[in-house]
């Protein structure tokens, strides 16, 4: 902002400037020294010299006047730019907010059917079980070997069952809550909890889970959000593995903690990203999966998720033809090993 063009300041300076001159000025004589030059000079008269005077002096009051109120007028014109940017700014902070929430529902949709799946795996066992269970009460039944004993044992597995299929449910109802708050995490039961729902999914595809997240690491961020995160990533990684000859498909997982931040390290052996997209896989709607199996807002949002939500980072690179995504998140306090 413009301020009055430091009128004030400029004034004082001048009334200071002006007793200095009228001091040194009168310890001399200087007036008397201009009436005697003014009476041999005919050419200039008095009158004229303090006509003169005069017509500067209203002269420059009224170009400090036009100054002042130039400034005024710029000032106002300034405020009300600035508050009009601002909010411009505001409305543009809460439109992309919106649509970062708006995208983050998306995201969760289309997790949908990789959770339907993965819920497919996780019963498949259990359901079989079931099945098991009731052709043996069945056959000892037509076999007249029914017996007290048989049937509570039957009853307790069928309960077994049905808590663990139970469990599964909230499982992955629990993930899609939706975060209000920052809380204090542990990395390696984040990690773990991830790791429950993909388990019969990858021993369905044949890769095997190297989890090296034992200790205990505390962090500070949006759980659920964080689970997603890396819920996305193991699934990437599993269709990573699809119409490729591995002989053995391995996705290691390792925790820690460096300087302030925890992280969480996944590799998987699919053969690393291609060189010409990596630097492109956190783009919104960039995904390399046949149309109508990916949607490309997945590792998009992981990164909004990670770094702007919970003040980390994610990042990616290709190691001994391995990818391996690295996350880090905020220590909630410090950790001495």
């Amino acid at each position: 902002m413009i301020d009055k063009l430091n009128i004030k300041k400029e004034f004082l300076i001048l009334v200071f400037i002006s007793i200095i001159s009228w001091l040194l000025l009168s310890e001399v004589d200087a007036f008397e020294y201009i009436l005697n030059y003014l009476e041999t000079h005919e050419d200039y008269e008095l009158d004229e010299l303090l006509l003169l005077i005069v017509i500067i002096g209203i002269l420059s009051i009224f170009f400090t006047f036009r100054r002042v109120s130039e400034a005024s007028r710029i000032n106002k014109q300034l405020e009300n730019i600035n508050q009009k940017l601002k909010e411009e700014i505001e409305n543009q902070i809460s439109q992309r907010h919106k649509k970062e929430q708006l995208l983050i529902e998306q995201s969760k949709l289309a997790s949908l059917g990789e959770m339907i799946g993965n819920i497919a795996h996780q019963w498949r066992q259990p359901l079989n079980a079931l099945g098991l269970v009731s052709q043996n009460i069945y056959f000892s039944y037509k076999a007249g070997e029914l017996n007290d004993e048989f049937m509570d044992s039957s009853i307790e597995k069928i309960n077994l069952l049905n808590q663990n299929m139970s469990k599964t449910i909230d499982d992955f109802r629990n993930f899609f809550k939706s975060n209000k708050e920052i809380e204090v995490f542990d990395l390696s039961t984040s990690v773990n909890n991830a790791l429950s729902l993909v388990e019969a999914s990858y021993k369905h595809s044949n890769i095997e889970i190297i989890n090296n997240s034992s200790k205990k690491i505390e962090v500070y961020g949006f759980v659920n959000e964080f689970s997603q995160t890396l819920l996305n990533i193991l699934n990437n990684a599993k269709d990573a593995f699809t119409n490729k000859n591995i002989e053995k498909s391995t996705v290691e997982i390792l925790t820690g903690f460096d300087g302030d931040y925890g992280f969480v390290m996944i590799k998987d052996n699919a053969g690393g990203i291609p060189s010409n997209i990596i630097n492109k896989i956190f783009d919104p709607y960039f995904t390399t999966k046949e149309e109508g199996k990916g949607t490309g807002i997945g590792l998009y949002m992981a990164k909004i998720i990670i770094e702007q939500n919970m003040k980390g980072s994610i990042k990616v690179k290709n190691i001994d033809n391995k990818a391996e995504f690295l996350i880090k998140i905020p220590l909630y306090k410090n950790i001495s090993s």
